[in-house]
């Protein structure tokens, strides 16, 4: 790959100011940061050292590997009130091939307190700015069936359409038995899309745990499923028809429900390998998934709170979302 195409679809420059906040202190302010869309893993903000509260920066002996970008050197984040251990990480010397990241700094997002692009609160992850979601209503007939019972049934669903994912189905919740619906606890925050609550479905004396979602108050982009009900086409207990035909089970979750499709049909962004991955087996490319993060870099595992990574935030974060 060229250097320009490495420029262009990979380490990209934003035109926003972001700031992250920690501790009552911008820890890092910049209107020049890089955008980091690496293959298989969500988008990372990197800030130029002269933007970072480097002061605050404790040098650790903490590091992990990339086969992609090489070895990462970490730093505790240690205010006067607070500390975020292993939080910053930077590659002092990038493999060749993959993006120019020297002199520049990463954050781990759920160890920080705040993550804004100009004056606007940002949740979850960094946006991918190549990424559109889209929810569409449609006269489709969609069916829906848990363990041979049809739960659901409706001829005006709202389609949602993610750029590399499975094509969702959120159905009015007149269409749906809600009767045999219970609350769940569990929640998932999305960047794109807002704050999603699940259900439980009990019927004939079984319970199928989290076997609904749906957005409350979602983001203006997909207005059009607030309140509707949406369902795993993946699960073995659930089968989704659409206009009469069966959905294809296309995999499985990762981190069980509330995951997304293992592996992601985005998992390298509709894009080839980078040329420093050409010729490397599928399990050299990227890390193994056991983050449920999908980053590659971050605190080690007992530093990070594995709950609320999967969540993609903290169980009072964005409760305005729904």
């Amino acid at each position: 790959m060229s250097k320009s195409a490495v420029e262009t679809n990979e380490w990209r420059r934003s035109r926003r100011r972001v700031r992250v906040h920690f501790a009552g202190i911008d820890v890092a302010d910049s209107d020049r940061t890089m955008l980091l869309r690496q293959h298989g893993f969500l988008p990372i903000y990197y800030f130029p050292a002269g933007d970072v509260r480097t002061d605050l920066l404790v040098p650790t002996d903490y590091s992990t590997r990339s086969p992609y970008k090489g070895t990462a050197s970490y730093w505790h984040l240690q205010t006067p009130e607070r500390t975020a251990p292993f939080a910053v990480w930077s590659y002092p010397h990038p493999k060749p091939g993959s993006p120019d990241t020297r002199g520049y700094y990463g954050f781990d997002w759920h160890s920080m307190d705040a993550w804004y692009e100009e004056d606007e609160l940002l949740h979850v992850h960094a946006r991918d700015p190549l990424l559109r979601v889209d929810a569409l209503r449609s006269a489709r007939h969609v069916r829906v069936e848990a363990a041979g019972a049809t739960i659901a049934e409706s001829r005006r669903p709202v389609l949602l359409f993610e750029t590399g994912l499975v094509t969702r189905y959120y159905l009015p919740p007149a269409d749906v038995r809600q009767d045999l619906l219970r609350p769940s606890r569990t929640y998932t925050l999305c960047p794109y899309k807002g704050r999603a609550r699940y259900h439980h479905l009990e019927l004939d004396g079984a319970r199928y745990e989290d076997i609904a979602w749906q957005y409350l108050r979602p983001l203006p982009a997909i207005a059009a499923v607030a309140g509707h009900l949406a369902f795993w086409n993946e699960r073995e207990d659930t089968a989704i028809f659409v206009d009469g035909a069966p959905l294809e089970r296309l995999g499985e979750r990762e981190s069980g429900d509330g995951g997304e499709l293992l592996p992601p049909s985005r998992e390298f962004w509709g894009e080839p390998p980078p040329a420093a991955m050409k010729g490397r087996p599928p399990a050299e490319r990227q890390l193994p998934a056991a983050r449920p993060n999908r980053r590659a870099e971050g605190p080690p595992d007992g530093v990070m709170d594995m709950d609320i990574e999967r969540a993609g935030g903290r169980p009072d974060e964005w409760l305005e979302q729904g």
